[in-house]
């Protein structure tokens, strides 16, 4: 599905849907049209969209990565996958919101020197699957332990609110298809709690992780 322009046109508008941050931490000229070129290191996800629909990257923001801040992944090394919550209430679930929430996020990450948002993947509350850094790159999502760990993100604040049936269900399947794909053994499955000290993914969003590391490939 296309989004539409003139959702595009008010994402500076719409930023409060998702991020409670002062607006001063997103500076307007980060602030980009979808569907504009870019150089990105291009993955073969067939193994994902030949399953599931999957919002690349240039459908939501021209922002390239910047290379001197990322490391070059060995695609055939992720061995894990953590799951996340971006911790900020999520109310809007148009497009045009996500795309809005997408770059608070995106901005937030290039704030910290990332050098590009730091999950591979995010998930909306509609169940639409986005693609973020490149698979190409390790992600930055774990501190100290993003090496063959591939970064999933669900939008919302998973203390607070529960995650929809939608976004549930794709998560489920992505981390299926993403197990799959890398060979990912039972047990590898990760919440942000598991591996540091915080309350991510949430305390409503944990369980649904914990029970992915039961489910067989």
């Amino acid at each position: 599905m296309t989004v539409e322009r003139s959702n595009l046109n008010r994402r500076g508008f719409l930023q409060w849907l998702c991020w409670a941050a002062p607006a001063a931490l997103y500076p307007v000229e980060w602030v980009h049209a979808a569907a504009a070129p870019q150089v990105v290191p291009q993955v073969d996800l067939r193994f994902i969209t030949r399953q599931m629909a999957l919002r690349r990257r240039h459908e939501w923001t021209d922002i390239a990565p910047n290379p001197a801040r990322l490391r070059a992944a060995n695609m055939n090394a992720y061995d894990r996958i953590t799951l996340h919550h971006t911790g900020e209430v999520m109310r809007g679930t148009t497009e045009g919101a996500v795309i809005n929430c997408l770059d608070g996020v995106l901005n937030h990450h290039l704030r910290l020197r990332f050098g590009d948002i730091g999950y591979h993947f995010l998930i909306d509350a509609g169940g639409r699957i986005w693609e973020g850094r490149s698979l190409a790159y390790w992600g930055a999502h774990v501190s100290g332990q993003n090496e063959r760990n591939i970064g999933i993100v669900l939008l919302g604040n998973y203390e607070q609110q529960r995650p929809t049936r939608p976004q549930l269900q794709a998560m489920q399947q992505l981390v299926q298809l993403v197990r799959r794909q890398y060979r990912i053994a039972a047990g590898q499955i990760y919440g942000h709690i598991d591996l540091g000290r915080t309350l991510c993914p949430g305390r409503n969003l944990y369980p649904q992780v914990q029970r992915l590391n039961q489910q067989a490939v």
